[in-house]
């Protein structure tokens, strides 16, 4: 063969080999896509206690390292505006992904079709739950809420008081006549029973009526229209603490005119036997009995004549209807409603954990409590609050039922006239 010819070959291989190799290569890099951006769930939440936005800030640090491709962003929300800023995201197409709220405000939101229908992402859920919780979380029939953790509200004991008057703990049961006996025996010329903030009274007289089949409204959301009814039913409890604080003359009537929590400091200070307040009370008095030796405990919810169930009004997770990730949504909230995270959250918070397992993981961590063991059996009394199905229930408990319990705890108006005043001011709400 000529040498030319065979150099002139070789050079054509060449060529061609190197031309073989770079199409070779370029279609390897073709045939590899791009790696995609992890997904980015933005999370709203208006906890500020610090117990409760670390236990919130390391569920999702968990989540963030386990799920690579599904990030949470947690955004804090100042609580005092939160809802204004949630329904400001809405109206302008900038809501969060997931959020934190409550029953009794998402029931708007889910009419007016911002929430996304969780019932079948929660389904294997639902049997962890109350079905009062489920209920209360519900609008027609779909999940919109899935309830975190709610509060009852509680009677708090003084251990060493009680002793010291020779007065047994009720630890079964309790009746509101009972209650009444016990503030009548520990009353003395010196001291009062009990204290009782009643600065915001309308919650607390409606959740404890729930006692005595106090229903308030009729219709809820099935017409949109609900009806106030007040019946003796419905002003049982307001009517006994009346006659506990003029009749029996057992609740310092000085402690009705502050919050709900501006009686700790007086109980653990042992102004009181006996503190009625909500359940979250339990974390200041943790702290007391550490560094002030309090013997404190909870009583049984108070039994009416129909049960010692209480309305709830839990917080509750949600997905907005515009997320472009749902199911990944979803997936986070049900990742927090793990037992174990959503146990370390409801301590925290001094709540009560919605589902039985997590109820059931804080009683092993609170097992020597006796206070804790009450609060975290009282669980399973858990009903729909009154006026959760109610739109209007807030304008009305702003600006009828709050100044006008408020006037009836402090002696200024009599039965009737509370009665008129809450019935007339539904019926001219505008």
């Amino acid at each position: 063969m000529n040498p030319r010819t065979v150099t002139k070959n070789r050079k054509r291989f060449s060529i061609l080999s190197v031309f073989a190799l770079l199409v070779s290569l370029l279609g390897a890099t073709l045939a590899v896509p791009a790696k995609a951006a992890p997904v980015e769930l933005t999370y709203w939440s208006f906890h500020y206690l610090k117990a409760t936005t670390q236990a919130t800030e390391k569920i999702v640090a968990d989540w963030n390292k386990a799920n690579p491709d599904v990030q949470v962003k947690l955004v804090y929300v100042d609580v005092n505006n939160y809802l204004d800023k949630l329904t400001t995201s809405f109206a302008g197409g900038t809501a969060p992904d997931v959020f934190t709220s409550e029953a009794a405000s998402i029931l708007s939101y889910a009419k007016s079709g911002y929430l996304a229908d969780l019932t079948r992402e929660m389904k294997k859920l639902k049997s962890d739950l109350p079905s009062g919780l489920w209920k209360v979380s519900s609008y027609g029939g779909r999940l919109y809420g899935v309830p975190m953790m709610t509060q009852t509200y509680t009677v708090f004991a003084n251990v060493d008081k009680f002793k010291k008057a020779g007065i047994a703990i009720p630890t079964k049961s309790l009746t509101w006549d009972e209650l009444r006996e016990l503030g009548k025996k520990l009353t003395t010329k010196d001291e009062y029973a009990m204290g009782w903030g009643l600065r915001s009274p309308a919650a607390t007289f409606m959740i404890m009526g729930t006692n005595f089949g106090g229903t308030f409204f009729r219709g809820l959301t099935s017409t949109g229209g609900a009806q106030l009814r007040i019946t003796d039913k419905e002003i049982e409890v307001p009517v006994r603490v009346h006659q506990m604080i003029y009749e029996d003359k057992s609740i310092d009537p000085a402690s009705i005119l502050l919050s709900g929590g501006g009686n700790i400091a007086p109980f653990i200070a042992g102004k009181y036997s006996m503190l009625v307040g909500a359940s979250y009370v339990a974390s200041d008095l943790d702290v007391a009995a550490k560094e002030k030796g309090l013997n404190w405990t909870s009583l049984p919810l108070p039994t009416g004549s129909v049960s010692n169930q209480q309305g709830a009004n839990p917080q509750t997770l949600s997905v907005s209807a515009s997320s472009k990730y749902k199911k990944e949504s979803a997936a986070f909230i049900r990742y927090m409603m793990g037992a174990n995270n959503l146990t370390s959250l409801s301590l925290a918070e001094a709540l009560i954990p919605s589902t039985n397992s997590a109820a059931k993981a804080a009683l092993a961590i609170k097992k020597d409590s006796a206070g804790w063991t009450q609060l975290l059996n009282d669980a399973s009394a858990f009903t729909v609050a009154p006026f959760v199905l109610v739109p209007a229930y807030q304008k009305w408990k702003d600006t009828v039922a709050q100044p006008t319990w408020q006037q009836w705890v402090q002696g200024k108006i009599s039965k009737a006239e509370m009665i008129k005043r809450l019935s007339d001011g539904w019926k001219n709400l505008r």
